[in-house]
C-alpha cells in the first residue's frame, strides 16, 4: 500500500462473514464471523511498500467536509445539469456528423471536410461536460507533435475515469476501446465519431487484430488522428508507473510520451481496484468548487533499431523516460497483478490486496515449491494458538532462518494490526492460493479441507459452508447450506469431500465454474496437491 496515512473513508466493504442466508442458526453465523474475519481483511497495514492499486482520500478538515456538504445542496445540481446538456449537445454534433455512416466507414479512412470539423465541436461539447464537472482549468505544456511526428500518443500514469480529458482536450485524437462502447446510450455514438480502433472481445483473435489495426494506422499515409493509448492498461495511484503492455510499441513508429498531473489539494478522482467507488468519487469532485488537470507533452522518443525489433524494450525504455519527468519509481506491477488480486478477493483470501507482494515473497523464501504448507494444513486443527503466532514460532513452523529478511517481510504482511503476531490460517490460505491459482476451484478446494474438517470424508455444516467460501463467491453461505442439505440425503450430519465432487460432475453445467482454470494468471508451474 501507499506509504501516506489511510483512513478507511471511502474503501468498498466487503459483506461480514458467516451471515447465514436463512438456514441454519445464530451459533453458526457469529462462529463463521468470529474465526473467517482475517480473511475479510482487505489489506495488510504492518508492511508498507508501493501498492499502485490502492488509493485511500483523507480530507480532516471539518470545514472541508462542511463545505462538501453545503455545495452538494447549492453546487452539484447546477453541474449535474450542465453535464447532461453538455452531453446532450455532443450527441447531437456526433449525430449529426455520422449522418450516412457506418462502423465500417469509420475505419476504412479518417474523417474530412465538413464532418472533420463537427468533430471539433463535439470534442468542444465534451470537453464542456468535464467543465461542468468542476475541471476548469487544463494546462498543456510542452509540445504536442504532428500525427506524422509521433503517430501515437503514449500516456501514464492511467488514473481515472478523468483521464479521457485528454482526447476532448486536443484534435481529438482517436482512441481503443471495447466494442460493447459503441452501444452505450448517447457516449457511443460521441466515442464513434473519434473513429476509435475497437477491441472485440469475444473474437478469439481480438489482441492481434487490435495490434493489426494500430500498426495499420500508425504506418499509413492517410491524415489518421493520433492514437491516444493508455499504456499502463488499468487504473493506479500514481505513485509509480507499472509494467506498461506492449501494444502501443508493436508499430516500432516514433511516440510522443505524454504525462497527465492533477495538482489538487485532494485526490476525489483516481479510481482504484481497492478505493472508493465511482458513484463517491464523482460526488467529491464535484463538490470542489474547482480542480485542475496538467498535461505535459514529452519530445517525440523515436525508437532505436533494438526496440523496433523488442516491443517490450521499446515500452520499458519509454516508462523509464515518462517516470523519471515524473519523478516516481517504476513498478514490477502490470494489470495481470489486478486479474490476481480480484480472484483472490473473490476467494476470500486474506489481505488480496498484498497477495502479489505476499506471493513474490514467499516465492523468495523457496516455499512456492516446498510441500510445508500441505504438511503445516494437515496438522492445522491440532495446532494451538494459531491465530496468534510470533516471529520465533512462525519460523519454527516454516522452518526458515530466523535471521531472514524475507521471513520478517512475509511476518510483516500478515500482522495486519501490527501486534507481532500471524495467523497461522491466513497465511496458508495465501500460500496455497499462490501455488494453485492456476488450477481449477475444484483442486483448490481440496487443498483447503484439513483446514477446516479433521477428514475428507467427514465434513460436517459448518466446516462445509467455511470452505465453500471459498469457492470464489459463487456459492454463497445460503447455497452451500442448500448444497450441504442436498448431499446429506441420510441426515448423517456430514457429506464426504468426494459425494461433493460427484454431484458437481452430474450437474457440470451449473457448477463450470469449479472446473475452470485460469489460464491468464502468471506463472504455470506444475505444483503437487496434498492428498487426503
Amino acid at each position: 500500500m501507499t506509504t501516506s496515512t489511510i483512513k478507511p473513508t471511502g474503501g468498498e466493504e466487503v459483506p461480514p462473514a458467516g451471515v447465514v442466508g436463512g438456514v441454519g442458526d445464530v451459533g453458526v453465523a457469529a462462529s463463521l464471523s468470529k474465526r473467517d474475519s482475517e480473511e475479510d481483511t482487505w489489506a495488510s497495514k504492518g508492511y508498507n511498500y508501493i501498492n499502485p492499486f490502492v488509493h485511500r482520500i483523507e480530507i480532516d478538515s471539518h470545514i472541508e467536509v462542511a463545505k462538501i456538504y453545503v455545495l452538494t445542496v447549492l453546487l452539484l445540481p447546477i453541474r449535474v445539469v450542465g453535464c447532461v446538456l453538455s452531453l446532450i449537445s455532443a450527441w447531437m454534433f456526433a449525430c449529426i456528423g455520422l449522418y450516412g455512416m457506418t462502423l465500417d466507414d469509420l475505419k476504412e479512412k479518417p474523417l474530412t471536410g465538413w464532418r472533420k470539423q463537427m468533430q471539433c465541436m463535439t470534442a468542444r461539447g465534451m470537453r464542456m461536460v468535464y467543465t461542468f464537472g468542476s475541471f476548469h482549468y487544463v494546462t498543456m505544456k510542452g509540445r504536442a507533435a504532428t500525427p506524422k511526428e509521433a503517430p501515437i500518443l503514449v500516456v501514464a500514469p492511467h488514473s481515472s475515469y478523468v483521464d479521457s480529458i485528454l482526447v476532448v482536450a486536443s484534435g481529438p485524437p482517436s482512441i481503443v476501446a471495447k466494442r460493447e462502447t459503441a452501444d452505450i446510450p448517447l457516449l457511443g455514438r460521441i466515442i464513434n465519431y473519434a473513429q476509435p480502433i475497437y477491441v472485440q472481445r469475444e473474437d478469439p483473435n481480438s489482441r492481434q487484430n487490435t495490434i493489426k489495426d494500430i500498426v495499420d494506422r500508425a504506418r499509413s499515409t492517410d491524415d489518421w488522428p493520433q492514437v491516444v493509448i493508455f499504456a499502463e492498461g488499468t487504473c493506479t495511484n500514481r505513485t509509480a508507473l507499472i509494467k506498461f503492455k506492449p501494444g502501443a510499441f508493436y508499430p516500432g513508429v516514433p511516440v510522443q510520451p505524454v504525462l497527465l498531473k492533477y495538482p489538487n489539494k485532494y485526490d476525489t478522482f483516481t479510481w482504484t481496484w481497492d478505493g472508493p467507488g465511482v458513484l463517491r468519487l464523482l460526488w467529491l469532485t464535484m463538490t470542489q468548487f474547482y480542480n485542475r488537470c496538467e498535461i505535459e507533452y514529452l519530445p517525440v522518443y523515436t525508437p532505436s533499431v533494438d526496440e523496433v525489433a523488442d516491443a517490450n524494450l521499446y515500452a520499458n525504455n519509454v516508462r523509464e523516460v515518462m517516470a523519471k519527468a515524473l519523478g516516481v519509481p517504476t513498478s514490477d506491477y502490470s494489470f495481470e497483478d489486478v486479474i490476481v488480486m480480484s480472484r483472490a478477493r473473490d476467494m476470500k483470501i486474506p489481505f488480496p490486496g498484498d497477495i502479489v507482494e505476499i506471493e513474490r515473497t514467499i516465492e523468495k523464501l523457496g516455499l512456492i515449491e516446498s510441500q510445508r504448507d500441505a504438511e503445516l494444513c494437515k496438522g492445522f486443527l491440532r495446532v494451538s494458538n494459531t491465530d496468534r503466532m510470533d516471529i520465533i514460532t512462525f519460523a519454527e513452523l516454516l522452518k526458515v532462518d530466523l535471521k531472514n529478511t524475507d521471513l520478517h517481510k512475509l511476518f510483516a504482511l500478515l500482522d495486519h494490526r501490527r501486534m507481532g503476531t500471524v495467523n497461522l490460517k491466513s497465511f496458508l490460505l495465501c500460500s496455497l492460493f499462490c501455488k494453485l491459482k492456476n488450477s481449477d476451484l475444484l483442486t483448490f478446494l481440496r487443498a483447503l479441507i484439513h483446514l477446516y474438517s479433521e477428514s475428507s470424508q467427514q465434513i460436517d455444516r459448518e466446516s462445509f459452508v467455511r470452505l465453500m467460501r471459498h469457492a470464489g463467491g459463487k456459492l454463497n453461505e445460503q447455497k452451500a447450506q442448500a448444497l450441504f442439505f442436498a448431499l446429506d440425503t441420510d441426515n448423517l450430519g456430514y457429506v464426504s469431500f468426494d459425494s461433493f465432487v460427484e454431484h458437481t460432475e452430474k450437474q457440470k453445467s451449473s457448477y463450470k465454474f469449479l472446473y475452470h482454470k485460469s489460464e491468464h494468471i502468471r506463472r504455470s508451474k506444475a505444483v503437487t496437491t496434498p492428498t487426503n
